[in-house]
């Protein structure tokens, strides 16, 4: 009889992995455990289902093997943002499986994916973004125990295929067992006629959750460049969801630790999030229908000094630059307002609708994690935010994928986990009016704040 798939991830979650998992993301190692309990059938529901479809199993295979084959299994923290001190892993060490994983993963469960998130959220108490960043990192740890088994047993697609269709009982079980009734979800992914009837009641449990998420508790929606959000078939409730979001907003407003709403709707709106208030230019800058970004312009190059001996050559109004004036000048100090210091990453892109990092990203993050090494007691957070484009309930999703994509990239620098920590916001606190390509390229974007020196 084959092993037992589902047993062999559940133990390589076992242990030390919840507790580093918690310190990455903040949250209390019960709730992450209690997350990872209902994750990892999920997750394996999904790509069972996917290696039912044409092509598939030959898809995961090679997706398999070279998580193996690039050792993601030793190397949790680097997955996690390299939660080990000594970790050397860099955002491309696990060849894109993260991201494409998250992405297959999305497309599996298609409108499935949100409601998943939330409802483990609510259940395991710990925050939607944490939900997300935990299924990022257990798809490629299936995929690497996947390879691992395929390259012991000498497994091709169809075989590989085949060990999967003799772990859906496993799978259907644990899936039923969810609480909340969690992988009736997962009815149509091609489980059979068990997993379609789990649980009524988490149908509208976990709708609920999603649709309250959507209309006040979140108030934001996934970037979807490609597809615009669909018209609400109830008038009369959208206008009451519509007031009760505003009602939340406003009375959440000076809590929010994110960008406040700006008091202009243009550019120079980021003047009044620099960080305290440093007498520097905030970057210009112009679109490029190219590429679909904006591109900042951040001055004549100087070089900054770095007490370690490290130089840095970016421009004089450089996020660098403004980070380094402020964490040098003694006489400024953090704001207690959460809302402000924050400041644009201005040469930090994404490819499109998705959170991977575009290549020319990586020097930049490089840059933090250098200002980090060089100022011991600073930390900073990231925010991730995104146009208006797509479906609300999606937008908080992905603006957090992507924060958490920078905050991994700066941590593989060789930074402590805990210095940096990342949550997405979605389209809230646009820095300029959506109304224009070149207004959500630049509202499509991740922030940074320093919260101690």
């Amino acid at each position: 009889m084959s092993k037992n798939l589902l047993e062999t991830v559940q133990q390589y979650f076992a242990g030390d992995t919840a507790r580093q998992a918690s310190t990455a993301l903040g949250e209390s190692e019960g709730g992450v455990s209690t997350a990872l309990h209902s994750i990892v059938p999920m997750v394996l529901g999904g790509l069972f289902a996917h290696s039912q479809q044409p092509g598939g199993a030959a898809n995961l295979l090679g997706m398999a093997q070279q998580a193996h084959s690039n050792g993601l299994l030793g190397n949790l923290s680097g997955l996690l943002g390299g939660l080990g001190t000594t970790s050397t892993a860099t955002p491309a060490a696990d060849g894109g499986l993260l991201s494409r994983g998250t992405d297959l993963l999305r497309s599996v469960l298609g409108s499935g994916y949100t409601p998943a998130v939330e409802g483990v959220s609510q259940q395991a108490g710990v925050s939607s973004s944490s939900v997300s960043s935990l299924m990022s990192m257990a798809v490629p740890v299936v995929l690497g125990l996947l390879g691992r088994h395929a390259a012991t047993n000498n497994l091709d697609a169809n075989g590989l295929g085949n060990y999967l269709g003799e772990q859906k009982s496993s799978i259907m079980g644990a899936l039923g067992n969810l609480p909340g009734g969690l992988g009736n979800l997962l009815g149509g992914l091609g489980l059979g006629g068990a997993a379609a009837g789990l649980g009524s009641s988490l149908g509208s449990n976990v709708t609920a959750a999603a649709d309250r998420t959507g209309a006040a508790v979140h108030t934001a929606a996934r970037e979807v460049e490609t597809t615009a959000a669909s018209p609400s078939r109830w008038p009369w409730l959208l206008l009451l969801l519509l007031g009760i979001a505003a009602l939340v907003y406003f009375m959440r407003g000076c809590n929010k630790d994110a960008t406040p709403a700006a008091t202009t709707t243009t550019t120079t709106a980021d003047t009044t999030r620099t960080i305290a208030a440093a007498p520097m230019a905030a970057p210009t800058g112009r679109f490029d229908t190219g590429t679909g970004n904006y591109i900042y312009d951040t001055g004549t190059n100087t070089t900054l000094k770095l007490a370690d001996g490290t130089t840095l050559t970016v421009g004089e109004n450089s996020t660098e630059a403004r980070l380094f004036k402020f964490l040098n000048d003694k006489s400024q100090t953090v704001s207690e307002d959460k809302t402000q210091g924050w400041i644009s990453l201005d040469r930090v892109y994404f490819n499109t609708g998705k959170s991977t990092l575009t290549n020319e990203s990586l020097a930049q993050l490089k840059n933090l994690g250098a200002i980090l090494k060089a100022f011991p007691d600073a930390t900073f957070k990231l925010g991730g935010y995104t146009d208006n484009t797509g479906a609300a309930a999606q937008n908080v999703l992905l603006s957090a994928d992507r924060a958490n994509a920078a905050r991994m990239a700066v941590v593989s620098n060789g930074i402590a986990p805990g210095r940096v920590t990342a949550e997405g916001y979605g389209q809230e606190h646009p820095l300029t009016s959506n109304d224009t390509p070149e207004g959500r390229a630049q509202n499509r974007r991740v922030d940074v704040r320093v919260t101690k020196k």
